[in-house]
C-alpha cells in the first residue's frame, strides 16, 4: 500500500524542489536554456534508477526510519552526482551547477520530511481509523512470565487485553489489572459476554496450549485466533507468516483483512450492481408482472441469511413458489418436480433469473457479487455440524455467484458429500482471492450460462 504513496511523494519532493531551485537561480527566464530544460528531466528520472537500485522501495516495515531515509538519501545524492557529471558537459554549466546545488539541497531536506513522515503513516491509520483492539490473550504461565510486558513493545499499543486464559493456573486470579482464568468455558463465557472478537495465542515451547481445544470450542464463534510466534524482544521477524496492523502474528483461524487490497472489489460490487440493475430494469419488469399473473402473494421473497462474521440479513429474490409453500420455521430445499414451485418459478430458478434481486443486497453492501452463497439460517444450524469449517465461509461477504458456483456445485445438496465439496471450493475462494480471480469467476458464469443442472 506504502508503495505508491512513497513514489508519489518522492517525484513531488524532486519536482517541487526543482521548480523552487530554478526560481532561486535563474532570476531571468531566457537564462535557463533549452540544454537546462533536458537535464531537468533527465533528473527526475535518475534518482528512481537509483532508488531502484539500492531498494529505497522495499517495504519497511521491520527498518527503521534513520536507515530508510539515509538510503534515500544517498539514492538521491548519487543521482545528483551524475547528473552534475552530465552537465560539466555542456556550456552554461556554471549558472546551471548552482541550480543542481539549491536542487540537490532542497530536495533532500524535503525527501527527510516526506518518508519520515510515511514511515508513521500506517500508525497514524491506526490511530486515526481503528480503536485499540479488544482481545483474549491465551497463554500457559503467564503469571510468571510477565506476559503483557513481554508483547507490548511488539504490539505497538494497538491492543487491549481483556481477559487471560491459562490452563495451568491453580485458581482465577487477575495479572495487573486483567481477569485471569483457568477454565476454557470460563473464557468463552467472557468471549461472548464481552462480544470479543479476537483470541490471541501466546504459546510456550514447554507448556503448549491445545490449539484444537479452542477451534473446538469457538468453532461456531465468528472470533479470530490468531499466534504470536515472537515473543523475546529483538527476535528475528523474518519468519513470520502474515501481520496485523503491523503485529506478526501466525493466523490459524481468521477472517481475512479488509484493506486497501480489497477497496477495488468494493468499487466494483457497488458499481457493478448499480449498472446491472439499470440495464435488466426492462426484464425486472417483465418478470415481476409474469409472477403477479402467475399467482397470488409478493414479487419479492425475502428470506434471512447470515451475511460477513454471521450478521443477519435479508436476502431479495423473486418469488418462485406458492404462497406459504414452507412451514413457518421450516425451510426445505426444492427438488425435481417440487409441488411448491410455480411454472413461472421453475423457469427462473432453473435459469437463475431468480436471483437477479440480489443486486440490490450488493447495493446496500449486505453481499458481493462474487463470494459463497448464503443459505438459509436453518440449514446453517444443521450444516454446521456435520461439515467441517462449514462456518468459515461467512467470513466474508456471500456472493451472488462463486468458485464453486462455476465449478458446478449449484443449487440443491441432496447429500452431505455435495455440501463438503461446494465448502472446499469456498474454502479455496476466501484463502486466494484476487480481484481478477473475481473477474475470472464473473466470465465463467456469463460464459457458462445461468442454467444448473442442480436447480429447480
Amino acid at each position: 500500500m506504502l508503495t505508491p504513496i512513497s513514489k508519489a511523494a518522492d517525484f513531488l519532493c524532486i519536482s517541487v524542489s526543482a521548480y523552487i531551485s530554478k526560481c532561486i537561480v535563474f532570476h531571468d527566464e531566457s537564462a535557463f536554456s533549452h540544454i537546462d530544460g533536458l537535464l531537468g528531466l533527465l533528473g527526475f528520472a535518475l534518482p528512481f534508477i537509483t532508488f531502484r537500485l539500492t531498494r529505497v522501495y522495499q517495504p519497511f516495515r521491520y527498518e527503521s526510519a534513520i536507515n530508510n531515509v539515509m538510503r534515500a538519501l544517498a539514492a538521491w545524492l548519487v543521482a545528483q552526482l551524475v547528473l552534475a557529471a552530465i552537465s560539466h558537459g555542456y556550456p552554461g554549466s556554471e549558472l546551471r551547477g548552482h541550480w543542481l546545488l539549491w536542487w540537490t539541497v532542497i530536495a533532500a531536506c524535503a525527501l527527510i520530511v516526506g518518508r519520515c513522515a510515511i514511515h508513521v503513516l500506517p500508525s497514524l491509520i491506526r490511530s486515526w481509523r481503528f480503536a485499540p483492539m479488544r482481545v483474549a490473550i491465551v497463554a500457559a504461565c503467564s503469571a510468571n512470565d510477565d506476559l503483557l510486558g513481554r508483547i507490548a513493545p511488539q504490539v505497538r499499543r494497538v491492543f487491549i487485553p481483556e481477559v487471560i486464559y491459562d490452563p495451568y493456573l491453580s485458581f482465577n486470579t487477575t495479572i495487573g489489572i486483567i481477569p485471569a482464568v483457568k477454565s476454557l468455558a470460563k473464557l468463552k463465557e467472557i468471549v461472548r459476554a464481552e462480544k470479543l472478537r479476537e483470541i490471541w495465542i501466546v504459546n510456550s515451547l514447554f507448556q503448549p496450549i491445545s490449539v484444537e481445544d479452542l477451534l473446538q470450542a469457538f468453532c461456531d464463534d465468528f472470533v479470530n485466533i490468531r499466534v504470536l510466534p515472537i515473543l523475546e524482544v529483538g527476535a528475528s521477524t523474518t519468519s513470520v507468516v502474515d501481520d496485523f496492523r503491523g503485529i506478526p502474528i501466525l493466523n490459524v483461524m481468521a477472517t481475512p483483512e479488509r484493506n486497501w487490497e480489497t477497496v477495488p472489489k468494493e468499487i466494483f460490487d457497488r458499481v457493478f450492481a448499480f449498472f446491472v440493475l439499470v440495464s435488466i430494469s426492462p426484464i425486472l419488469i417483465a418478470i415481476a408482472i409474469a409472477i403477479k399473473l402467475s399467482s397470488p402473494g409478493s414479487i419479492l421473497f425475502r428470506q434471512h441469511r447470515k451475511g460477513v462474521n454471521g450478521d443477519v440479513f435479508s436476502i431479495y429474490k423473486f418469488r418462485t413458489m406458492y404462497q406459504g409453500a414452507d412451514k413457518p420455521g421450516t425451510v426445505v430445499q426444492a427438488r425435481k418436480g417440487d409441488a411448491r414451485v410455480t411454472k413461472v418459478g421453475r423457469f427462473l430458478r432453473s435459469t437463475s433469473l431468480d436471483e437477479l434481486p440480489q443486486f440490490l443486497n450488493v447495493l446496500k453492501g449486505e453481499m458481493s457479487v462474487v463470494g459463497p452463497r448464503p443459505h438459509a439460517v436453518e440449514h446453517d444450524e444443521y450444516y454446521k455440524n456435520v461439515v467441517q469449517h462449514y462456518m468459515f465461509r461467512y467470513r466474508i461477504k456471500p456472493g451472488i455467484t462463486g468458485w464453486a458456483q462455476v465449478n458446478g456445485f449449484r443449487g440443491e445438496t441432496a447429500e452431505i458429500r455435495m455440501m463438503e465439496a461446494r465448502v472446499k471450493f469456498d474454502l479455496y475462494y476466501i484463502q486466494h482471492w484476487s480481484f481478477w480471480m473475481d473477474m475470472r469467476i464473473i466470465f465463467l458464469t456469463l460464459a457458462n450460462g445461468f442454467v444448473g443442472r442442480s436447480a429447480y
